[in-house]
């Protein structure tokens, strides 16, 4: 087994591009090396900003011998009559002129016997397979964006500048895009050596770094955090955790640098959301905060340099945030003075959709579900009033300074200018929050009024879009309209909120009365198919969460603990085998489900009968107070305790249903039917596989 080493140097990636290319380049090569019949030791890829690095520790260095079948003509017309070859089996001789007539044989295939040769093919030298697969799987990458350049003959991410392409210490000899490879690297821009030479993996790492580049992104973050670390601690402070904005600055720098840097006092008057939004977005900065999480008066930077021994990048950093936090602090100040009301009214301006109306429309369908849903919660009226308010001024901060620069803060600006203006804090932190959620496992809305006014504005969008044709369809989501239904799925099912689905749709499409009339249908379908999508998100088992939904997804709310009491008994041995025979139950009366009757406990004539229906007597009770509490744990214990009796009805020495004697055979089966209707309240039981 020899090393390979393989870099392409390119101008600065986008950093959102980074992984994916690694990652693709690294999968390409993979396979192609696989159906070359190589064997080979894990290929491991790392990207910088400038570079795609991609090496293996060994791969085999020869392509092993093999040998091959060519299929020819069937054999009814390779030969003439006289037994001499026929035209199409001269064809076939010609195209392989090293096939020797003695060679043929006869091969059975699906179509019938055709002419056949096995051919012996000598294995490939691995450096030359590797010519040609490493500017295969380059040409072979796809971006979300392509540059063209001189000639624009070849489309990559970015123009290409370098070839590393090293296969046991030898250079892989190949081009692309006009490059020819070779045995040399680059260092960091204006600081590094503008190119050294390579002679395998392990000189290459070591020249990078000491030629300033961390090619390792997880190298890059540790310094990265461990700098930072150090700067805090030099101001007693804290470093406000950002993860999302550390990933992407690791992808922008090749040799991290963090910058310590200080602004006014002054701004700190700005919110913290938008003092942090505002380094984040636009200096791709770090603020710092104090033992008791308030902001303090620096920041963290981080540049692609060695050093900044003059303090240069510093003050540049400063300098421009300095402009930056001015516009800030004057849209703060701007919108504070603004007349709240007369901002509301402002909505009518502000297009929410062109068939749905403006902004100031949809609060007002807005308001109007809040009735609905504080009527079927019965919340008291000062909950009814303040969810009312929220939803009154939910879209207001729409029409504010802040939203048009920093939109990501819709919501939090709201919230902040209406505690500002003296609202009650249930009100502003209803709208502070009312965006969330906004991912699968993103942060949920703090307060009872926060879910129902998020669930009230998702509602509304959701419903709308879906009354004017506008319905997901393949990739394309334009409304984001399945993250809306995750988030009502979300907020029902986590909140536990005793809100039935068909109920909500009925009163959001009474809003919309040109909803055509199979509308309430397809939003039915999409939200059974979110909440399925989500369950299974959580790791639970597919056939028990298709059990699940299939009973009552009306109430969405109670899907995550019946499916919770429900995993928790199938680990049971005892229960998979109740499981089981209650399948059998069910199946077994649906032959004859329109004929049956009331069941009659008198009419049972066999032990195993008798027993089962005394003990199911006992524990039904139990077992519907239980499901109708809601407590499905103690529901699932309780269909436990009818393992045994069932076990014996179906097993051997068991009950015989289908007994000639119609009186007795249709009262067995309303028994059954009885029983499953019973425990079907919890899950289907027959769409649970057994593994």
């Amino acid at each position: 087994m020899k090393p390979f080493l393989f870099e392409i140097g390119v101008e600065e990636i986008p950093a959102r591009m980074m992984a994916k290319a690694a990652s693709d380049l690294k999968q390409a090569v993979s396979a192609k090396l696989e159906d070359a019949g190589l064997l080979f030791e894990t290929l491991e890829a790392q990207v910088a900003p400038r570079q795609i690095a991609l090496w293996s520790h060994g791969i085999q260095p020869q392509q092993p011998d093999r040998t091959e079948w060519i299929l020819g003509p069937p054999v009814k017309i390779a030969y003439k009559p006289d037994g001499s070859p026929s035209p199409a089996l001269e064809g076939f001789m010609r195209k392989f002129p090293d096939l020797d007539r003695n060679q043929l044989q006869t091969k059975s295939e699906a179509k019938g016997d055709v002419v056949a040769a096995e051919r012996f093919i000598a294995g490939s030298a691995t450096r030359d397979l590797l010519a040609s697969i490493l500017p295969e799987a380059l040409s072979g990458l796809h971006f979300a964006k392509n540059m063209r350049w001189g000639q624009g003959e070849i489309a990559f991410v970015r123009p290409v500048h370098s070839l590393l392409a090293l296969f046991d210490g030898q250079v892989i000899p190949f081009q692309f895009a006009g490059i020819q490879s070779s045995n040399t690297s680059f260092g960091i821009r204006f600081h590094g050596k503008s190119s050294f030479v390579v002679s395998g993996i392990e000189d290459y790492q070591t020249q990078k770094a000491q030629n300033g580049i961390l090619i390792n992104h997880a190298e890059r973050r540790t310094r990265i955090q461990a700098q930072m670390q150090a700067h805090a601690q030099s101001v007693n402070g804290q470093i406000v955790p950002d993860e999302a904005l550390l990933d992407q600055i690791c992808d922008l720098v090749e040799s991290p640098y963090v910058v310590l840097g200080a602004f006014d006092a002054m701004f700190l008057e700005v919110p913290r959301e938008v003092l942090i939004t505002s380094l984040r977005e636009h200096q791709k900065s770090f603020c710092l905060q104090d033992e008791k999480g308030q902001l303090m008066p620096y920041f963290l930077a981080v540049a692609s340099v060695p050093g900044d021994p003059k303090g240069l990048i510093r003050k540049g950093n400063e300098w421009v945030l300095r402009a930056r936090l001015w516009d800030a602090k004057f849209f703060w100040d701007a919108d504070k003075k603004k007349d709240w009301s007369a901002l509301r009214e402002k909505l009518a301006q502000l297009m929410f959709q062109r068939e749905l109306g403006s902004y100031l429309v949809k609060v007002e369908r807005m308001e109007r579900l809040a009735e609905v849903v504080a009527n079927h919660l019965g919340l008291a009226e000062a909950q009814a009033s303040a969810l009312w308010q929220a939803c009154h001024h939910a879209k207001t901060d729409l029409m504010s300074e802040l939203v048009f620069e920093f939109t990501e803060l819709q919501g939090q600006i709201g919230g902040l200018l209406l505690k500002h203006h003296g609202a009650e804090p249930a009100v502003s932190e209803a709208v502070y929050d009312h965006y969330l959620p906004v991912s699968n496992d993103g942060e949920m809305p703090r307060t009872l009024l926060g879910n129902l006014v998020s669930l009230i504005d998702k509602l509304d969008t959701l419903v709308g879009c879906f009354s004017v044709g506008l319905i997901p369809t393949g990739t394309k989501d334009p409304f984001a309209l399945r993250r809306a239904a995750q988030g009502i799925v979300r907020i029902l099912m986590e909140r536990g909120l005793p809100l039935g689905l068909e109920a909500l749709l009925d009163a959001a499409l009474a809003l919309f009365p040109q909803a055509p009339a199979e509308t309430k249908h397809h939003l039915l379908a999409f939200f059974l198919d979110r909440t399925r999508f989500l369950l299974k998100q959580q790791g639970f088992d597919h056939f028990q969460v298709e059990a699940v939904v299939a009973v009552d997804a009306n109430r969405i709310d109670q899907c995550l603990p019946r499916i919770q009491a429900l995993a928790q008994q199938m680990e049971k041995d005892h229960f998979r085998a109740l499981v089981l025979n209650l399948k059998r139950m069910k199946n077994a009366f649906q032959d004859e489900q329109d004929q049956l009757g009331e069941f009659d406990p008198a009419g049972l004539t066999e032990a195993p009968e008798k027993a089962l229906w005394s003990r199911f007597s006992e524990v039904r009770q139990r077992l519907e107070a239980a499901i109708k509490s809601g407590a499905y744990s103690k529901a699932m214990d309780e269909m436990a305790v009818l393992a045994d009796p069932v076990e014996s009805y179906f097993g051997k020495e068991g009950v015989f249903v289908n007994v000639d004697d119609a009186a007795i055979r249709l009262n067995r089966k309303a028994m059954l039917r009885e029983m499953s209707n019973c425990v079907g309240q919890v899950a289907d039981f027959t769409l649970i596989e057994s593994k």
